[in-house]
């Protein structure tokens, strides 16, 4: 990620004027400057192309081209959103609410399992505005760009704490009730609290924080998408709610977090230019790893 962010940062020069113009024209910018990152300089270009052929990606070359579109034009609109306090996010993004609103109705907070589909920072910083919400965040790696996206960010209202910082913050957050969002499509940095799933055709490990978060807390864990539809509004879909048992159960959380990689593995199949294959999602499954048993997943 830090070599978008790098050339991205090159770029900037292009995207000042992107701030004071419609919307649409700065979408316009950003899906040439993605084609710019994807096509010329071809920033992890191969190991995106490999991932979308492992996993049966029809035509991978032109999906992967309208993956890097598809990011440029969300970079684009968060430079457009965060350069006022009076952008209406709510024409740009649309949440399906209803799933949502049932789960926040118990109210003891809810654990979002989200993902890098659509424009999620965008998604994040619509949310804020109408309801509180904090973000588990990393941070990247070059100092003044990470300001400049913290800062961003938390000017739409949204919380931010660090991946470090989470156990100490999660419940303050969910007992008053509110939203807190955690990516389920990282590669985890740590070996403890996780389990092997078959993602996009290889074993990768999925975080089960968000589950057990949910779990201790006894709220709901939410899974969420997020697809930029031809109209260029970005839609969020809830895939799934797991409510937890009234006794905390560990298998409870491996199968609510097998059934979220599952879910997500499906949307991007059918969505493939809306995820960041550019992670390097596969990372750090043990060589000769047991494969666990995945059937019945969430059954009773």
């Amino acid at each position: 990620m830090t070599l978008l962010v790098v050339a991205l940062a090159a770029v900037g020069a292009l995207t000042a004027w992107a701030t004071i113009v419609p919307v649409r024209f700065a979408r316009w910018l950003g899906a040439g400057i993605g084609m710019f990152v994807g096509s010329v300089l071809r920033i992890r270009r191969a190991h995106v192309e490999d991932a979308m052929a492992r996993a049966s990606v029809p035509d991978p070359a032109a999906t992967a081209s309208r993956m890097y579109r598809s990011l440029g034009i969300s970079l684009l609109e968060l430079l457009w959103a965060w350069s006022g306090p009076s952008r209406r996010l709510d024409e740009l993004v649309e949440v399906s609410r209803a799933r949502f609103d049932d789960a926040r109705a118990l109210g003891r907070g809810v654990v979002l399992a989200a993902a890098h589909t659509g424009n999620w920072d965008l998604v994040a910083c619509a949310a804020a505005r109408v309801t509180p919400l904090t973000v588990v965040t990393k941070h990247l790696s070059i100092g003044w760009l990470d300001s400049v996206w913290q800062r961003g960010r938390s000017r739409t209202g949204v919380r931010l704490v660090a991946e470090g910082s989470v156990a100490e913050c999660a419940s303050r957050v969910l007992a008053r009730g509110e939203a807190l969002a955690m990516m389920v499509d990282q590669a985890p940095e740590r070996r403890r609290a996780v389990v092997e799933v078959d993602f996009l055709g290889a074993r990768a490990l999925a975080d089960l924080s968000p589950a057990l978060i949910a779990m201790r807390a006894r709220c709901p864990l939410v899974s969420t998408v997020a697809r930029r539809r031809a109209d260029g509004v970005t839609e969020v879909r809830v895939q799934g709610v797991y409510v937890p048992p009234a006794r905390p159960n560990r298998e409870w959380a491996r199968r609510a977090t097998i059934e979220i990689s599952r879910e997500l593995e499906r949307f991007v199949l059918e969505h493939p230019e809306q995820w960041l294959w550019m992670h390097r999602r596969w990372k750090g499954v043990p060589p000769g790893s047991v494969r666990q048993s995945e059937a019945g997943v969430l059954a009773a």
